[in-house]
């Protein structure tokens, strides 16, 4: 006898938009083209004075519309992850379009990989016009070396089991530029991070993207805190608590980049970096710690030609 066919799981398409309707139909078209045909998609407006509302209104016989006033990302990727019925949650920023076979992949991912509570693809970024500037490939990261290198691009076309939602909870609605890596960071926490080796996303840069005004004390204020939460979260492995004050040192360095035209600022983290680094190595050859090692950082491939991200498949 036959055995029975499970039935696909729901996938849901939380769309997050404000004032993006130059981009935002482009978007849904690319989720609604995916090959996984068992999808939900939900588009929340958070108050865009644009013709946002317009775009939306085009597509409603085929999405979940919804339509508040603005309160900032964060708040408004909880509120479509609270409406989401799906097993599967996706967050495609209304600029950054997925790619063919992204969804289907994302689920296939998932489902090999019973441990992992997030699968997250290779991406490449675009310009508004939706050239090609650059091919992210990922490592497999690891929590240490999501800690260790401070170098995390995962972000885009990531897939997340409903899990995850019940075992960290939502996106912190407090945090301004990092909401989406402190979630990563707690979901790397949780559980595991799985790979999938093929470009699925894009990420769009361009001067009204959040990302693009990510500068400054705030920005850098956030680097530190991720650093420091992590590290003293209960769920923190103990062989890592060992590299605190390697970890310290990298988060300052990394912040210092973010400080802007703050110039005291800028001098004060480097010198933080630089005391950390002293104590970690003496705290190396007091003890005879090995020297932390962390897997390589994302490869970043330079288009050879001119092309639009859509010719990546032609």
């Amino acid at each position: 006898m036959p055995l029975p066919i499970q039935p696909l799981p729901l996938v849901s398409v939380v769309i997050p938009a404000y004032n993006q309707a130059a981009f935002l139909a482009e978007t849904i078209d690319s989720v609604l083209s995916q090959s996984y045909a068992h999808t939900e998609i939900i588009v929340l407006d958070d108050g865009s004075s644009d013709g946002t509302p317009g775009i939306v209104q085009e597509f409603q016989d085929r999405v979940t519309a919804v339509r508040h006033d603005n309160r900032g990302e964060n708040p408004t990727v909880n509120r479509g992850l609270e409406l989401a019925q799906g097993d599967i949650l996706c967050i495609v920023n209304a600029d950054d379009p997925l790619l063919p076979g992204a969804i289907e992949a994302g689920v296939a991912a998932l489902e090999e990989d019973s441990g992992a509570l997030a699968a997250y693809p290779d991406w490449v970024e675009i310009d508004p016009r939706g050239q090609v500037i650059r091919t992210l490939r990922l490592p497999d990261y690891a929590l240490a070396d999501m800690l260790l290198g401070f170098n995390v691009a995962v972000g885009p076309g990531v897939f997340l089991r409903r899990e995850a939602l019940q075992q960290v909870g939502k996106r912190n609605a407090e945090l301004r530029y990092t909401g989406d890596l402190d979630y990563w960071f707690r979901v790397a926490l949780a559980g595991g991070l799985k790979h999938i080796p093929a470009v699925l996303a894009t990420h769009r840069v361009h001067p009204q993207a959040a990302s693009s005004a990510a500068q400054g004390k705030v920005m850098a204020n956030e680097v530190l805190r991720l650093m420091k939460v992590t590290i003293d979260s209960a769920a923190f492995p103990r062989e890592l608590r060992r590299y605190r004050f390697h970890l310290l040192s990298k988060a300052h360095a990394v912040a210092s980049h973010y400080c802007g035209d703050d110039s005291t600022l800028h001098s004060q983290y480097l010198r933080r970096a630089a005391w950390y680094q002293y104590v970690a190595d003496w705290h190396v050859r007091l003890t005879g710690l090995r020297p932390p090692s962390f897997s390589d950082s994302p490869q970043i491939q330079q288009p050879a030609k001119t092309a639009h991200y859509t010719e990546l498949f032609q």
